[in-house]
């Protein structure tokens, strides 16, 4: 078990409640920490030291921004996926970089390559290689006009938080009539209306140690928005 303790010369500060925000901060687990008070005013924070150990970062799932980060992002799936075999690396960069620009992971680039969006997996073996056969599973993952849909972990987390906000899974998606129901791309005008939505919910039903959110919401009410 780690301690650490918070002690400050101003009594008017709360330091019970400034301890409070630090751990829901980290994200610490309310039942595997401790806040104790000393006679001092001191407060002593205790934390299992398991809690304290940060997992190396999967490379897979890092964000992918610079250059740098392409080329090396690029290098991971070329050794990755043998379909790729006779691509030339730069046409591998350029494609990838406007799926990494739309905030794709690494982990989600070896998924579209292997995977269809209706989840199906792709044909592979001889014949099945090539920068042709990049650009048309790439093309399949992008909207009818060229914009790049959502990945298998951005959908994830989008249906994760509408369904923590107690809203249906399809928000905010239109209904393709006649066609069987893969991942598509909501209006501007009907996303923004399901984001605000969610927001909504998931403030009022979430806890807080502070007023930041009654301030917020206080200081949103004299904001005009410009109509689109």
């Amino acid at each position: 078990m780690a301690e650490f303790r918070i002690s400050c010369d101003d009594g008017g500060i709360d330091l019970r409640r400034l301890a409070t925000a630090l751990i829901e901060s980290q994200g610490w687990p309310r039942d595997r920490v401790g806040i104790w008070e000393n006679r001092g005013g001191d407060v002593v924070v205790t934390v299992e030291e398991e809690l304290l150990h940060v997992p190396e970062p999967d490379p897979l799932s890092l964000p992918v921004h610079t250059r740098s980060d392409v080329h090396r992002a690029c290098e991971l799936i070329r050794r990755r996926d043998t379909s790729l075999r006779g691509v030339e690396f730069g046409d591998l960069r350029d494609e990838a970089a406007r799926f990494f620009a739309a905030g794709w992971s690494v982990a989600d680039l070896l998924h579209a390559l292997s995977h269809r969006p209706d989840g199906q997996p792709w044909p592979r073996g001889e014949g099945y290689q090539g920068v042709e056969w990049l650009e048309h599973r790439m093309r399949n993952w992008k909207t009818p006009t060229g914009d790049i849909r959502p990945s298998v972990s951005q959908e994830t987390a989008q249906l994760r938080i509408l369904g923590r906000a107690g809203l249906p899974g399809g928000l905010g998606v239109p209904d393709d009539e006649g066609g069987p129901r893969e991942r598509r791309t909501a209006s501007p005008e009907t996303a923004r209306a399901a984001a605000d939505d969610a927001r909504r919910l998931m403030r009022a039903q979430s806890r807080t140690t502070s007023d930041a959110l009654e301030h917020r919401d206080r200081t949103a009410s004299h904001i005009a928005r410009r109509s689109r």
